[in-house]
């Protein structure tokens, strides 16, 4: 399903996304018929637990997966700005330019099915990815300095050695590292220097999209708070697209304007960070919520989920958080619950209309089994009782 002509807001819509990974035990579904938009200029936060498919979704979404890693369907259709609407590093529009149609106008490209030439002129120039731990994706033999430049000799040759330096102490200054950094190495910088500086990288080329694959895992709760807020400070300045990876939900509902929550390979709900935060549907997004406490309002009794996640060789049927769930019952073994758009009709309008994006895949909203949709209560007593049980038993 393509995107509308007189849509201009759209730059990436993900359609029925699968990936496999084929190994000798087994095929392990680790993305299942995922879809998604993401906006120009919005953050999406990718939220779950480990191994539920985040990291493979986005890594598809920039073809980064490798073998045994199979894309088996889907389409990720990139609707790109000409560079001449493109914002510069202080977040002013460029000059016009002569001639740039690879990624413009109305006509998408499907990075799924992209050649060699055109993934070349997408990766960093239009999607650029900040990876997970800055030690391990930062060259140790290499400077600062030298991985920036790096960067920007492929994909813009025709700069000369003034015009490098120049680029590399704005991209540091931009990022709130001293240019006089440029010279280290990885060994020599703190954690959160590191990160900054991949995020410098990330953003050499004013990419358009730029995939956060655990920011700030490793970091201290100082530096975290930190780097989100420098996120935060770019994305207002370069107007550019977030994909947030994280297994921290608290962080996304700081920074995310739209939430996707993924289990065993689907997404399961999506909604705006203050929907999912004041309304979560799904009862694995409220186990999600309650795994972490909160530092306003009433105290709460926090409940863990049961059980770990499936193995992905071997989903269960129908409905795959059904062996965690309090809330299960007959159909969620039978039928694998669609991702349909829900509104809560006991909340006032002015509300329902922010949920007009909002998702949930679960048989309790579907009124062929269901009159009336769970409240947050019911579901935070159904992890009471569950909690009991297991007290009991232990």
């Amino acid at each position: 399903m393509g995107q509308d002509s007189s849509d201009t807001t759209t730059l990436l819509d993900v359609q029925h996304l699968c990936v496999d990974y084929e190994a000798e035990n087994g095929t392990v579904h680790a993305v299942n018929d995922v879809s998604f938009k993401l906006g120009r200029g919005e953050i999406l936060g990718l939220a779950g637990e480990s191994g539920s498919g985040k990291s493979t979704l986005a890594y598809a979404v920039a073809r980064l997966l490798r073998p045994p890693a199979v894309i088996t369907q889907g389409q990720a259709l990139y609707y790109g700005l000409p560079s001449s609407e493109r914002a510069d590093s202080a977040g002013r529009r460029r000059r016009p330019a002569t001639s740039d149609s690879t990624f413009g106008g109305n006509a998408p490209l499907d990075v799924l099915h992209a050649s060699a030439s055109q993934l070349q002129k997408l990766r960093w120039s239009e999607i650029a990815v900040v990876f997970q731990s800055a030690m391990n994706a930062l060259n140790p033999v290499m400077t600062i300095k030298d991985q920036i430049i790096d960067v920007l000799h492929t994909h813009r040759p025709g700069m000369d050695r003034q015009a490098l330096r120049e680029r590399v102490g704005e991209l540091l200054q931009l990022v709130g590292i001293s240019p006089d950094r440029q010279y280290s190495y990885p060994h020599e910088l703190s954690g959160g220097m590191r990160q900054r500086a991949i995020i410098a990288i990330a953003l050499a080329l004013n990419p358009e999209l730029v995939i956060l694959d655990e920011p700030t895992t490793a970091l201290d709760v100082v530096v975290q708070r930190e780097i989100l807020t420098e996120i935060l400070r770019l994305r207002t300045q370069l107007n550019f697209a977030v994909i947030f990876i994280t297994h921290d939900l608290s962080l996304l509902l700081e920074v995310a304007d739209q939430i996707a929550i993924m289990y065993a390979g689907r997404i399961v709900e999506t909604g705006t960070r203050g929907d999912i935060y004041r309304h979560p549907r799904h009862p694995y997004s409220y186990g999600l919520l309650n795994a972490f406490p909160s530092l306003v309002g009433p105290k709460r009794k926090m409940y863990s989920i049961p059980g770990s996640p499936p193995d992905l060789r071997h989903v269960p049927s129908g409905c795959a958080f059904r062996t965690r769930c309090p809330m299960v019952f007959d159909a969620c073994p039978k039928y694998i619950p669609p991702l349909v758009s829900h509104k809560d009709e006991q909340q006032p309008q002015a509300e329902t209309q922010e949920e007009e994006r909002s998702k949930v895949a679960c048989h309790l909203y579907d009124k062929a089994y269901r009159e009336q949709a769970p409240t947050i209560e019911e579901i935070e007593q159904g992890y009471a009782l569950v909690s009991e049980k297991r007290g009991r038993r232990a």
